[in-house]
């Protein structure tokens, strides 16, 4: 993996990418929670994401938002993120023209964020929603597409985050017909503050995207 810095529409965005040795492999790009909370793409959950998808076959990508780490400019409302999101997914597009698989990843408002791209990107092929962002209301922009999705989140999560995710289950379901398979890792909260609960995250995650790099494709 290298460092690499993507041209932005105020600056620099500071990025790490690994570009698969298999030819056209898949895409994908992890986006970290709300930066005004702390998160970043260095995060250990962010991490945890970005190898899962490495070690199942992807060309990824990670990145800071502007006004992060050592992305430049000031810290970006939430239009501000959608469009340096914009960048990085043509970026890492253009830099695997023969491959026609991306797929989307966000723990925290890096959920909302996920979909909000999926929905702007048809060519997507997948995402995965790490602990959503419970205070997320807005899903009028959902429709239907022929995706599907994977959902991890602590069991030990608080009864509103648990709640939340049912309800996002749900709204996915009929508003834009996906399927969204779920999986809740045992005495984990949104922190996956272990070593054993951030293993099982990169081991459900892994498992799941890792159909799209096999014969047996998931989409």
């Amino acid at each position: 993996m290298i460092d690499v810095m993507i041209p932005g529409e105020v600056g620099k965005l500071h990025a790490v990418y690994h570009k698969s040795d298999a030819e056209s492999a898949p895409l994908s790009v992890v986006f970290s929670g709300n930066p005004r909370m702390g998160f970043h793409m260095n995060d250990r959950i962010s991490y945890a994401m970005f190898r899962a998808f490495m070690d199942a076959g992807f060309s990824v990508l990670r990145f800071n938002y502007r006004g992060v780490g050592d992305s430049e400019g000031g810290l970006g409302t939430t239009a501000d993120n959608m469009m340096d999101i914009a960048t990085v997914i043509d970026w890492i597009q253009n830099q695997n023209e023969d491959s026609d698989k991306i797929w989307l990843s966000g723990n925290q408002l890096g959920t909302w964020y996920c979909l909000q791209a999926m929905m702007r990107r048809p060519e997507v092929s997948g995402f995965v929603l790490v602990s959503p962002d419970y205070t997320a209301s807005d899903f009028s922009f959902l429709s239907p597409r022929p995706n599907r999705g994977l959902l991890v989140q602590g069991a030990d999560e608080d009864e509103d985050a648990l709640a939340f995710s049912h309800y996002l289950t749900q709204i996915l379901k009929r508003q834009a017909k996906i399927e969204l398979e779920t999986i809740r890792i045992k005495n984990a909260d949104d922190k996956y503050a272990t070593p054993a609960e951030l293993k099982q995250l990169y081991s459900d995650v892994k498992a799941y995207v890792g159909k799209e790099s096999t014969e047996n494709k998931l989409l």
